[in-house]
């Protein structure tokens, strides 16, 4: 069903409407608002107005909607979603406007703007937004009449025009019953496990306008990634003014790589007076499109991930040597804190950069007792991510008096073949040595001396010391 320039054809089906009687299939009677049937008699009865002639227009009074004088017709008038004779008294899907004449046979023009005009509501009357029609007469009035109907929520304004002009505005508006189609959409469509994707609802009638209050079941698979915030898989919403709803769908952390979000209209029916989810085509009468029906979306999640770039899985680093830490996540939001801990001592943070890497520069290498480094990274709130580093000790592990002097024995932790390794006393350089053979102790000499002894390593970075003095006493 749309709507073309100049002319509407809208089928009509024979749906009785609770306040308002048909005559044949689609004339309404109601009152005084038909031409009573004249009694028979041998003579005509007299007609309340003079007889005009086809081209004058006559003088016009009194515009009526359905009986009632528009200035006082307060009743909205409803977007036909169950044909034309299928709305309520104080529902009216259409209405039958009329104005008195002062003759008859005469032209009176109706125009409508945001609304369509038929002269009849029988067959398959075609629908324009202008009409000319010609005066009836009547033993006590004289009228031109006309059906108005809309398929735009919104203002409707109406003028007759004789040789005078009448003009009215009505209230289009669509209701919860007549809701069809449901379009749904998420914010994105894909995110990163553990966070919130916005689901989006718009409900429409069959001509596209937006229903309010409509209520949609949203749904979740049962045993996915995703949930409601009340931690359930189904939630109901309504719709507002411009007929949309939302609803969050937060993820886990730790579960799938998608899910689907389904959206159907609740309790769907076809019957008339009823919601318009489930309609098929030409349902409930010829000509409107097929509902719908639900709507699905899939969203992808992206699963978190952290990898520890540098150092490299297996590297060796020797006591208060310092070394940097990069890494790289993926499904992990910018701005997320990554966190360095050495067992359960924390060490620092950083955060995560829209690339998904971080850092922690500088760091000094220590040993946790048993050899094994125990330094761990923890982003946001995933598993701890350890790093496959060893950390050796440097350091002099004992000294012994000799012919020549004094002789160190020192653990050269990972230092590499090259690195000279100087022995100090009261920090000054008193012998050094090359490391030729890694991982191996080295042993240095010197004269004599009383002092507190100790090894270093200068580096790129500074100095790096052993971890123990050795005091040397007379």
């Amino acid at each position: 069903m749309r709507q073309s320039a100049g002319t509407w054809r809208f089928p009509v089906a024979c749906i009785p409407a609770a306040a308002l009687l048909l005559s044949g299939c689609g004339l309404f009677s109601s009152g005084d608002e038909t031409t009573p049937t004249p009694t028979p008699t041998s003579t005509m009865p007299v007609s309340a107005c003079g007889a005009g002639d086809s081209v004058t227009p006559p003088d016009i009074r009194d515009f009526t909607a359905n009986g009632t004088p528009v200035d006082t017709f307060t009743q909205p008038l409803v977007v036909p979603y169950n044909g034309l004779e299928g709305g309520t008294e104080d529902r009216p899907s259409v209405l039958r406007l009329e104005v008195i004449t002062s003759t008859s046979g005469t032209p009176v023009t109706f125009r409508a703007t945001g609304a369509q005009l038929v002269e009849s509501l029988v067959d398959d009357p075609s629908a324009t937004g202008e009409i000319t029609v010609f005066s009836a007469p009547g033993p006590e009035r004289c009228v031109a009449a006309v059906y108005l109907f809309s398929t735009k929520t919104g203002p409707a304004t109406v003028s007759a025009i004789g040789l005078n002009e009448l003009k009215t505005e009505f209230r289009v508006t669509t209701v919860r019953e007549a809701a069809r189609d449901i379009s749904l959409r998420m914010s994105t469509g894909t995110i990163n496990a553990g966070e919130s994707v916005e689901a989006l609802v718009d409900v429409t009638d069959v001509f596209g306008n937006p229903v309010e209050n409509a209520s949609v079941d949203v749904s979740l698979p049962p045993k996915g990634t995703a949930r409601f915030p009340a931690g359930t898989s189904t939630f109901t919403v309504l719709t507002d003014t411009k007929g949309r709803a939302s609803i969050q769908v937060q993820t886990s952390v730790d579960k799938g790589t998608s899910f689907t979000v389904t959206a159907k209209g609740d309790l769907a029916s076809c019957l008339p007076f009823e919601n318009q989810y489930a309609c098929l085509a030409d349902r409930p009468v010829p000509g409107f499109a097929e509902a719908s029906g639900p709507q699905k979306v899939k969203v992808a999640v992206t699963k978190p991930t952290v990898t520890i770039e540098s150092p490299a899985s297996g590297s060796a680093l020797s006591t208060g040597e310092m070394f940097d830490i990069v890494g790289a996540t993926t499904g992990v939001k910018e701005g997320a804190t990554a966190r360095l801990f050495l067992g359960d001592s924390p060490l620092g943070a950083s955060m995560i950069k829209a690339d998904g890497s971080f850092e922690f520069r500088d760091v000094t290498a220590q040993t946790s007792g048993s050899g094994d480094i125990g330094y761990v990274v923890i982003v946001a709130d995933l598993k701890p991510s350890p790093l496959d580093i060893t950390v050796k000790a440097f350091t002099i592990t004992s000294f012994k008096r000799v012919n020549t002097g004094l002789k160190f024995r020192v653990a050269a932790g990972a230092w590499k073949a090259g690195t000279i390794i100087e022995l100090t006393r009261d920090g000054a350089a008193v012998s050094k040595i090359e490391v030729t053979d890694p991982g191996k102790d080295v042993y240095l000499f010197a004269p004599e001396a009383t002092g507190f002894y100790q090894v270093q390593v200068s580096t790129p970075r500074g100095i790096v010391y052993g971890l123990e003095v050795q005091p040397v006493l007379s």
